[in-house]
Protein backbone atom coordinates (compact mmCIF):
# COMPACT_ATOMS: atom_id res chain seq x y z
CA UNK A 1 0.00 0.00 0.00
CA UNK A 2 1.10 3.57 -0.79
CA UNK A 3 0.00 6.18 1.39
CA UNK A 4 0.92 9.68 0.92
CA UNK A 5 0.93 12.39 3.20
CA UNK A 6 0.35 15.76 2.49
CA UNK A 7 0.37 19.40 3.42
CA UNK A 8 0.23 22.95 1.60
CA UNK A 9 3.19 24.37 2.67
CA UNK A 10 6.34 22.93 5.30
CA UNK A 11 4.16 21.75 7.70
CA UNK A 12 6.52 19.65 10.91
CA UNK A 13 2.86 18.21 11.40
CA UNK A 14 3.34 16.25 8.05
CA UNK A 15 6.63 14.45 8.73
CA UNK A 16 5.45 13.90 12.44
CA UNK A 17 2.48 11.71 10.81
CA UNK A 18 4.63 10.19 7.88
CA UNK A 19 7.04 8.74 10.52
CA UNK A 20 4.21 7.82 12.70
CA UNK A 21 2.04 5.77 9.77
CA UNK A 22 5.34 4.11 8.65
CA UNK A 23 6.18 3.30 12.60
CA UNK A 24 2.81 1.89 13.16
CA UNK A 25 2.76 0.04 10.21
CA UNK A 26 6.61 -1.59 10.76
CA UNK A 27 5.03 -2.77 14.40
CA UNK A 28 2.24 -4.65 12.64
CA UNK A 29 5.22 -6.60 10.88
CA UNK A 30 4.97 -4.81 7.62
CA UNK A 31 8.18 -4.36 5.43
CA UNK A 32 7.76 -0.68 5.28
CA UNK A 33 9.87 1.96 3.39
CA UNK A 34 9.49 5.90 4.53
CA UNK A 35 9.95 8.07 1.37
CA UNK A 36 11.00 11.84 1.48
CA UNK A 37 9.82 13.42 -1.18
CA UNK A 38 11.12 16.97 -0.24
CA UNK A 39 14.73 18.05 -1.46
CA UNK A 40 15.86 19.87 1.69
CA UNK A 41 14.59 16.98 4.64
CA UNK A 42 16.94 14.76 6.37
CA UNK A 43 14.90 11.68 5.77
CA UNK A 44 17.75 9.14 6.62
CA UNK A 45 19.03 10.78 8.95
CA UNK A 46 15.54 11.22 10.64
CA UNK A 47 14.59 7.58 10.22
CA UNK A 48 17.71 6.11 11.91
CA UNK A 49 17.09 7.89 15.24
CA UNK A 50 13.60 6.79 14.84
CA UNK A 51 14.32 3.43 14.17
CA UNK A 52 17.02 3.03 16.83
CA UNK A 53 14.72 4.62 19.53
CA UNK A 54 11.89 1.99 18.96
CA UNK A 55 13.96 -0.74 17.63
CA UNK A 56 11.59 -0.83 14.28
CA UNK A 57 13.56 -1.54 10.86
CA UNK A 58 11.94 1.32 8.06
CA UNK A 59 13.70 1.52 4.94
CA UNK A 60 14.33 5.12 4.00
CA UNK A 61 14.98 7.10 0.43
CA UNK A 62 14.54 10.69 -0.34
CA UNK A 63 13.26 11.05 -3.77
CA UNK A 64 11.93 13.94 -5.64
CA UNK A 65 11.10 15.38 -8.96
CA UNK A 66 11.00 13.59 -12.17
CA UNK A 67 12.30 10.18 -10.47
CA UNK A 68 8.92 9.60 -8.12
CA UNK A 69 6.76 8.07 -10.63
CA UNK A 70 9.64 5.48 -11.65
CA UNK A 71 10.93 4.77 -8.23
CA UNK A 72 7.86 4.69 -6.65
CA UNK A 73 6.64 1.54 -9.34
CA UNK A 74 9.98 0.06 -8.64
CA UNK A 75 9.85 0.04 -4.77
CA UNK A 76 6.49 -0.86 -4.73
CA UNK A 77 7.75 -4.46 -5.72
CA UNK A 78 9.60 -4.47 -2.57
CA UNK A 79 8.10 -3.33 -0.16
CA UNK A 80 4.47 -3.96 1.43
CA UNK A 81 3.94 -0.42 2.09
CA UNK A 82 5.45 3.19 1.21
CA UNK A 83 4.62 5.81 3.59
CA UNK A 84 5.43 9.59 1.35
CA UNK A 85 5.92 12.71 2.95
CA UNK A 86 5.40 14.38 -0.11
CA UNK A 87 6.63 18.24 -0.57
CA UNK A 88 4.20 20.73 0.70
CA UNK A 89 3.65 22.54 -2.33
CA UNK A 90 2.63 21.66 -6.22
CA UNK A 91 5.33 20.03 -7.70
CA UNK A 92 6.15 17.36 -10.15
CA UNK A 93 6.70 14.76 -7.12
CA UNK A 94 3.87 15.74 -5.16
CA UNK A 95 1.37 14.98 -8.01
CA UNK A 96 3.60 11.31 -8.58
CA UNK A 97 2.86 10.28 -5.12
CA UNK A 98 -0.50 11.18 -4.99
CA UNK A 99 -1.54 9.09 -7.85
CA UNK A 100 0.30 6.37 -7.08
CA UNK A 101 -1.00 6.43 -3.27
CA UNK A 102 -3.63 4.32 -1.95
CA UNK A 103 -4.12 6.75 0.69
CA UNK A 104 -3.60 10.64 1.27
CA UNK A 105 -3.85 11.63 4.59
CA UNK A 106 -3.41 15.09 6.06
CA UNK A 107 -2.36 16.44 9.08
CA UNK A 108 -5.56 18.83 10.37
CA UNK A 109 -3.14 21.34 12.09
CA UNK A 110 -1.95 22.02 9.26
CA UNK A 111 -4.93 23.59 7.89
CA UNK A 112 -6.32 26.05 10.73
CA UNK A 113 -7.27 29.39 9.44
CA UNK A 114 -6.12 29.91 5.79
CA UNK A 115 -8.57 29.52 3.43
CA UNK A 116 -5.90 29.84 0.37
CA UNK A 117 -3.92 26.94 1.61
CA UNK A 118 -7.28 24.97 2.00
CA UNK A 119 -8.20 25.42 -0.96
CA UNK A 120 -4.69 24.63 -2.72
CA UNK A 121 -4.66 21.52 -1.15
CA UNK A 122 -8.35 20.60 -2.40
CA UNK A 123 -7.48 21.69 -5.56
CA UNK A 124 -4.18 18.99 -5.60
CA UNK A 125 -6.54 16.30 -4.59
CA UNK A 126 -8.89 16.72 -6.54
CA UNK A 127 -6.66 17.17 -9.75
CA UNK A 128 -4.37 13.70 -8.45
CA UNK A 129 -8.26 12.04 -8.43
CA UNK A 130 -8.59 12.85 -12.10
CA UNK A 131 -5.84 10.45 -12.74
CA UNK A 132 -6.69 8.20 -9.54
CA UNK A 133 -10.11 8.29 -8.78
CA UNK A 134 -10.07 5.47 -5.81
CA UNK A 135 -7.44 8.00 -3.99
CA UNK A 136 -9.06 7.96 -0.54
CA UNK A 137 -8.65 10.98 1.62
CA UNK A 138 -7.92 10.16 5.38
CA UNK A 139 -7.76 14.07 7.62
CA UNK A 140 -5.94 13.29 10.68
CA UNK A 141 -7.85 15.58 13.24
CA UNK A 142 -5.08 16.70 15.67
CA UNK A 143 -7.46 17.39 18.75
CA UNK A 144 -10.70 17.27 20.58
CA UNK A 145 -11.45 20.47 18.84
CA UNK A 146 -11.12 19.39 15.39
CA UNK A 147 -13.09 15.89 15.92
CA UNK A 148 -15.99 18.61 17.32
CA UNK A 149 -18.10 19.03 14.32
CA UNK A 150 -20.22 21.79 16.64
CA UNK A 151 -17.44 24.02 16.23
CA UNK A 152 -15.83 23.96 12.88
CA UNK A 153 -12.02 23.98 12.14
CA UNK A 154 -10.01 23.76 8.70
CA UNK A 155 -10.29 19.91 8.76
CA UNK A 156 -14.02 19.87 8.52
CA UNK A 157 -13.98 23.17 5.93
CA UNK A 158 -11.47 20.88 4.08
CA UNK A 159 -13.35 17.37 4.60
CA UNK A 160 -16.65 19.13 2.96
CA UNK A 161 -14.60 20.49 -0.01
CA UNK A 162 -13.02 17.33 -0.75
CA UNK A 163 -15.85 14.72 -1.83
CA UNK A 164 -15.61 11.16 0.22
CA UNK A 165 -12.14 12.54 2.62
CA UNK A 166 -12.82 10.72 5.87
CA UNK A 167 -12.00 12.95 9.48
CA UNK A 168 -10.30 10.50 11.75
CA UNK A 169 -11.15 12.00 15.04
CA UNK A 170 -8.66 12.02 18.04
CA UNK A 171 -6.14 10.37 15.46
CA UNK A 172 -3.51 13.04 16.01
CA UNK A 173 -3.63 11.46 19.92
CA UNK A 174 -4.80 7.58 19.13
CA UNK A 175 -2.23 5.55 17.60
CA UNK A 176 -5.02 3.02 17.23
CA UNK A 177 -7.68 5.22 15.50
CA UNK A 178 -4.94 6.43 12.81
CA UNK A 179 -3.91 3.05 12.49
CA UNK A 180 -7.40 1.89 11.20
CA UNK A 181 -8.37 5.10 9.77
CA UNK A 182 -5.86 4.84 7.15
CA UNK A 183 -4.84 1.26 6.99
CA UNK A 184 -8.83 0.22 6.89
CA UNK A 185 -8.62 -2.28 9.68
Amino acid sequence: MIVATISEGEEESRIELSDRLAALRALAGRRVLLLDGAPRHECARRCERHSAASGLRIGTRNVHGKAMQGELENLAQRYQDIVVDTEGRDSLGSRSALIAAHVAVLPAEALHGDPARLARLAWRIESARLFNPSLRVVIAACSEHCADAESPCGAHVLAGCIPAARLAAGAGFDPGTLYSSVFNT
